[in-house]
């Protein structure tokens, strides 16, 4: 599609109701004691995700992931599929819908206050758990792997919860997508702005890692 849209193209939208998924291994959420919530990358399917991350289950853990709402065929017109969380397009109201659903499916689990939660963001998902920090989501600990913060960060210091004490940066050494320079700078501009930064570079590509993940969740424990 070229960019900027045609002129003289009038555009229209209206609210529909959809349905969204979610996905969760270990406990159920209700009984947890502890909850992860992983906010997955472009064109990964969470049930997939979770398979790969079954390492972090623990007892009193669960482990969730709900669904971009955006699925497509990873590939052509058939096989694998994924999804993503936004595209450029529309995109002011994309990052709305997503905040919605993230709020209204948290809500929707009636945690105690009293669980640790802990979210990440892997790759695309990064910014989709940057936005909704700064939406008011309140969470024990940050994780955000292998991805980019969004615009809205660099240009106002985002609001979070007062109980974040760190943000956890993780940029694999050979990761082919996430460049350590924009890491780097990204964690220099969060600590400028105030925030305790942490850098991570452990070895490994363009994927998350159960051990490395483990690592930083007993950190402080």
């Amino acid at each position: 599609m070229k960019y900027p849209l045609p002129e003289n193209i009038i555009e229209h939208s209206i609210e529909i109701a959809k349905k969204a998924r979610w996905f969760h291994i270990g406990e159920i959420p209700q009984n947890a004691k502890e909850i992860i919530i992983f906010l997955h990358g472009y064109g990964q399917h969470p049930a997939y995700m979770l398979n790969g991350l079954r390492e972090l289950e623990r007892e009193g853990r669960s482990i969730c992931a709900p669904e971009g709402l955006s699925r497509f065929y990873v590939k052509g017109f058939d096989g694998k599929i994924g999804a993503s969380w936004m595209t450029r397009d529309d995109r002011a109201s994309e990052i709305h819908d997503h905040l919605t659903y993230l709020n209204q499916w948290w809500s929707s689990l009636d945690i105690d206050e009293s669980v640790s939660v802990t979210l990440i963001g892997f790759s695309q998902g990064v910014a989709t758990a940057a936005r909704w920090l700064d939406d008011g989501m309140t969470v024990n600990k940050v994780i955000f792997s292998s991805g980019t913060l969004p615009v809205e960060w660099k240009q106002q210091k985002p609001r979070l919860d007062k109980q974040i004490s760190e943000i956890h940066i993780v940029r694999p050494k050979d990761d082919e997508y996430y460049s350590l320079d924009i890491h780097e700078k990204e964690v220099k501009d969060l600590r400028e702005l105030g925030f305790n930064a942490m850098s991570h570079k452990p070895n490994g590509t363009h994927k998350l890692s159960s051990a490395v993940i483990e690592e930083i969740l007993q950190e402080n424990n």
